[in-house]
């Protein structure tokens, strides 16, 4: 697992990123997380980010994230593009 920080623009609408991209090796599998807003909402200011480290994995982040889980890096990621696309998708249902 690299240490570069990877930002996905958001191409859903009504989805933003509001974090960098973290993975985690988690047991057996990689998760990967990414803050996000709603609707340009967000539950965190930018001090609480900060205080965080901007990282959705932190204890003190309390701001929505989605979240893809893989057997590989690339699949994690794969998975939470999925997931802020369904996010995104279901805010028009």
């Amino acid at each position: 697992m690299s240490d570069e920080v990877v930002i996905y623009q958001c191409s859903n609408i009504g989805v933003s990123g509001t974090t960098p991209v973290h993975v985690k090796r988690l047991g057996g599998t990689f998760t990967a997380r990414c803050g996000i807003s709603i609707m340009g909402a967000m539950n965190m200011n930018a001090a609480e980010f900060e205080a965080c480290g901007y990282n959705p994995f932190s204890d003190d982040f309390r701001d929505n994230y989605a979240e893809g889980v893989g057997a590989t890096e690339q699949e994690a990621l794969a998975a939470l593009k999925a997931d802020m696309k369904h996010t995104a998708t279901s805010l028009w249902a």
